[in-house]
C-alpha cells in the first residue's frame, strides 16, 4: 500500500475545546474516505484529549475544581474518557459510534454547572 501525504487543506488546526470544535471533528471524520484523512481525524481527536488532559491539570492544581468556563472536574473527566473512547471507535473503522461519542462530548461542553 502506498501512503499520500494529504493536501494540507486536510488539516484542521484544534485550538479549543468547545462543542463547536468538537462536532467539526466528528462532521469531518463522518466525511472521511481514505487511510491519510483517518490518520489526520485522529490526530485530531488526539489534539481535543490533550486540551481536555490540560483543562483536568489546570483544574486540579487551582484552588477551585472548575474552569473559567464552568465545567466541573469530574465531567472534565468524563470529556476526555468519551474523546478516547472516540478515537478508538475511529482506529476500529466504527466511525458512526465514535461521531455518537463526540456529539455526547459536546453535549457535556453545553451542561450548566
Amino acid at each position: 500500500m502506498e501512503f499520500r501525504a494529504p493536501a494540507m487543506q486536510d488539516a484542521i488546526a484544534i485550538e479549543a475545546l468547545t462543542s463547536e470544535t468538537i462536532r467539526q471533528i466528528a462532521r469531518r471524520l463522518n466525511q472521511t474516505r481514505s487511510f491519510e484523512e483517518f490518520v489526520y481525524r485522529e490526530s485530531e481527536m488526539d489534539a481535543l484529549f490533550s486540551l481536555a488532559d490540560i483543562a483536568i491539570s489546570t483544574s486540579r492544581e487551582s484552588e477551585h475544581p472548575v474552569l473559567a468556563n464552568n465545567v466541573p472536574l469530574a465531567r472534565l473527566r468524563q470529556l476526555r474518557e468519551l474523546i478516547f473512547e472516540a478515537h478508538d471507535a475511529t482506529h476500529d473503522n466504527e466511525v458512526d459510534t465514535a461521531c455518537e461519542l463526540l456529539e455526547r462530548a459536546a453535549q457535556l461542553l453545553e451542561r450548566s454547572p
